[in-house]
């Protein structure tokens, strides 16, 4: 339900939004979900609104806006379910400056919705001392939020240099201390399997049947002590022992007490991406905990396992044309090539067959590679000339399956032009502030050189997705360039992995081994 009152023929449907995050450094009691309610509710009574939904995100960054509630609130909001929006204050609803102006004045107005953060005074149906602050107030929660990461990993980094664990769960083998959350102990339930793990493989048992063994004794994974519920619903038959595994373990030297942290780090305080560290900046503390593996023990491992790995250099860089374009048609994974040493010939069958065939998961798909190839050759060159011969039937094809390539990239350059036009508004607003001495000439150049930067990069980026849209321009005709891929393939005695992924879509073999192969181009399956 929701109240009746109008403004200008408008009947308010109101979502209330919570967000409330302590990687922001949110205070977690003034903050907390259960005051912002109360606040927010408290509101709309004195002004004799009800609320149609509460959206709540807890434990999401401001910093982007990949949080499930604030989705689902959009989702309604298309919906016409919500024309509404009313938080605490600005922060709530994001700390990113750019993107949090970006709903406040663009996404909002184009949906009809108001927004109301009432803490900080703003009312986008009316014209306010608050809303007059918002660009500033927009600079300061991005710096705040920058600030609090900054300082969080400033001391994240030390404590990993003191040998702290920093971890989000403790390694398989090891728990963390109940006294102490950054001190690793043994974990009684797993570190004898880590031990078994070793003496298993020390004598002489690979890392496939060490795995084999543990499935069968029903011994609970790594991923199942790391992982519950729908988190553990996302991989592929957790229950069982994979050999990757075993090998992470074997050659993991946390299980002779040394603690190796800081290999990888976020790209800044708003992607949640990370990138690797060069190896002589990892945090490495030799002796930070009791080691469930003796040194000797673990060096006799890595010797075995330095000698095991004997690839042939001849097939190790060998690219396979349909290696990413065959799956399997009963169970959708991918099908992996592997050589047959006893017929001395390329084959391919279904992974997880193949992985876990032992335990009875899908069938046998086993097929040769060669002749798999040698058979949708035939079949694209049988489609190509069908093409070439009746030119205006594939003009038609194409035309009407054509999707114009710049349609995303015209996007994202509208989004960042819109940026742009904000952080000029923000430098406006900074040259007034400082005019007016709200703030002083330090704070003013240091935040409009950060402004500057920012707009600097940003014009890289629109340069760069310019010049590629002028590329696609000049060979926009979807029938032209389709038509050249073609004679391409037919004019290739080895056709390149590039030119067949332009015209295969998918393959999928069943366990008869018939095959059904989707073209890119005539969006039809072909049954073989």
């Amino acid at each position: 339900m929701y109240s009746r009152k109008i403004i200008d023929n408008t009947i308010f449907k109101i979502a209330i939004y919570i967000r409330l995050s302590r990687e922001d450094g949110d205070d977690m009691e003034s903050e907390s979900v259960t005051n912002q309610r109360n606040l927010l509710i408290g509101y709309l009574k004195a002004q004799n609104l009800v609320a149609v939904d509460i959206y709540i995100d807890d434990g999401y960054t401001g910093t982007n806006f990949e949080r499930p509630d604030f989705k689902r609130m959009l989702n309604d909001i298309k919906k016409g379910k919500i024309n509404m929006v009313i938080t605490k204050d600005l922060s709530r609803l994001g700390r990113d400056h750019i993107m949090t102006g970006y709903y406040v004045e663009t996404y909002f107005p184009e949906n009809d919705v108001r927004y109301i953060a009432v803490n900080d005074d703003i009312d986008t149906f009316y014209e306010t001392s608050g809303s007059d602050m918002m660009p500033f107030k927009l600079s300061m929660n991005d710096m705040y939020a920058k600030d609090i990461s900054k300082k969080v990993r400033s001391n994240l980094l030390q404590m990993k240099k003191d040998g702290k664990f920093c971890g989000s769960s403790a390694p398989y083998g090891y728990m963390r201390d109940p006294n102490n959350k950054h001190q690793l102990i043994p974990d009684p339930e797993t570190a004898p399997v880590v031990k078994r793990i070793f003496d298993l493989y020390i004598a002489g048992y690979g890392s496939s049947q060490i795995a084999e063994v543990l499935t069968r004794e029903e011994l609970p994974t790594p991923i199942m002590y790391k992982y519950s519920g729908l988190k553990l619903n996302k991989f592929n038959h957790p229950e069982i022992w994979k050999h990757t595994s075993i090998s992470n373990i074997i050659k993991n030297r946390v299980y002779i007490g040394d603690l190796i942290q800081h290999k990888f780090q976020k790209v800044n305080y708003k992607i949640k991406k990370r990138k690797s560290v060069p190896e002589n900046e990892w945090c490495i503390k030799e002796n930070a905990h009791e080691a469930i593996i003796d040194k000797k023990t673990f060096e006799i491992a890595q010797s075995i396992k330095d000698s095991s790995n004997n690839y042939n250099s001849k097939r190790r860089n060998v690219e396979y044309v349909l290696s990413d374009l065959v799956y399997c048609k009963d169970c959708g994974a991918r099908m992996s090539i592997s050589y047959d040493k006893k017929r001395d010939r390329i084959t391919m069958n279904c992974n997880n067959y193949r992985k876990f065939s032992k335990y009875n998961i899908c069938f046998s798909h086993y097929i040769d590679y060669t002749k798999l190839e040698k058979t949708i050759y035939d079949k694209l060159r049988n489609m190509a000339n069908k093409y070439i011969e009746d030119k205006e039937e594939f003009e038609n094809i194409i035309k009407s399956e054509y999707v114009d390539p710049r349609q995303d990239k015209l996007k994202k350059i509208e989004e960042l032009n819109y940026k742009i036009e904000t952080l000029k508004r923000k430098q406006d607003f900074l040259y007034d502030d400082k005019f007016k001495n709200i703030i002083n000439i330090e704070t003013y150049t240091r935040l409009f050189n950060t402004t500057e930067e920012e707009i600097k990069t940003i014009n890289k980026k629109l340069e760069i997705l310019k010049n590629e849209i002028s590329s696609i321009e000049e060979d926009s005709n979807g029938y032209v360039e389709y038509l050249e891929i073609i004679n391409k393939f037919l004019n290739m005695e080895n056709p390149t992995k590039e030119i067949i992924n332009k015209l295969i879509d998918t393959i999928y073999v069943t366990k008869d081994k018939k095959l059904e192969i989707y073209y890119r181009i005539k969006k039809s399956k072909v049954l073989v």
